[in-house]
């Protein structure tokens, strides 16, 4: 009697054929799938973004409430913490002085509008800078955490603008008429001035802060148009609330006499008399 050799010569697992077509359906998959995963990883982040943006408007919102101003510090002004320095503080009636993490750090500037970046010496006290720091930086930026006392920044070559990420409005460290037109130079040096929260004719409309670095975004890094960049950017109001805006379509900027460049969402017409969107 003979066996029946028919199952004996099937053949176990794939064929070459077979194992190809697997591997090339797999590469497909996952072709369409991992932009959609990353895109998806982009809006998380962006979303992380639009709340730290909005964290540091509270934080401007709680300083204005005991100072009854928005956050400012004049050409000359004292920080308190620095008050016992006396003849030892650099600078004088021309300069903004601020005392910088870590503790014992004074530096002073005479860029009046340097507050853009030099905020957190104003509104946070140095005791509270670990707490906050990481709202202050835009997620996935390299080197963010806030290093020991001993060596603060990135490196010795990371300029101080490029340390934090948060960006604060020009328009309201200045009186609005300095950035209307006409408007001369010996008088807008006079208009160097605080605002308050009542100033802002249009909360909802104002842009008081903004990630200026979008660290998160790697697959394409946007260029910049007048030192911002042209891409969707998580952004804090007056009234603070949040919003995803690209600020290349905010309103046009005006020029000033004391500045070499108008930027949209700084040099707004009429500044906190005016609208952004």
């Amino acid at each position: 009697m003979q066996l029946d050799q028919r199952n004996e010569s099937k053949p176990n697992g794939f064929t070459l054929v077979e194992l190809l077509v697997v591997i090339g359906v797999i590469a497909i998959l996952i072709a369409i799938t991992l932009p959609a995963l990353t895109g998806a990883r982009g809006s998380a982040l962006q979303t992380v973004s639009l709340s730290n943006v909005r964290s540091v408007g509270q934080q401007f919102s709680q300083y204005a409430s005991v100072h009854r101003q928005n956050p400012h510090r004049g050409y000359g002004d004292i920080p308190s913490e620095l008050e016992e320095m006396g003849d030892m503080i650099p600078g004088g009636e021309d300069v903004i002085i601020v005392s910088w993490y870590p503790g014992g750090v004074v530096m002073a500037t005479s860029d009046y509008f340097s507050q853009a970046w030099l905020w957190p010496a104003i509104v946070t006290p140095m005791d509270e800078w670990p707490e906050f720091w990481e709202t202050w930086i835009s997620p996935r930026k390299q080197d963010a955490d806030l290093p020991e006392q001993e060596d603060f920044g990135f490196d010795n070559d990371t300029p101080i603008e490029e340390q934090i990420s948060v960006r604060y409005s020009n328009s309201f460290v200045a009186r609005p008429k300095y950035f209307s037109e006409g408007v001369g130079a010996e008088e807008s040096a006079s208009l160097l001035r605080a605002t308050r929260p009542q100033d802002v004719r249009y909360p909802s409309g104002k842009v008081m802060l903004w990630d200026n670095d979008l660290a998160y975004m790697t697959r394409e890094v946007p260029e910049r148009v007048d030192g911002l960049l042209n891409a969707d950017t998580p952004m804090c109001f007056a009234d603070m609330h949040g919003e995803v805006l690209n600020p290349q379509d905010a309103s046009d900027s005006v020029t000033t006499p004391l500045q070499e460049r108008s930027t949209r969402l700084h040099s707004t017409k009429d500044g906190v008399f005016g609208r952004d969107y």
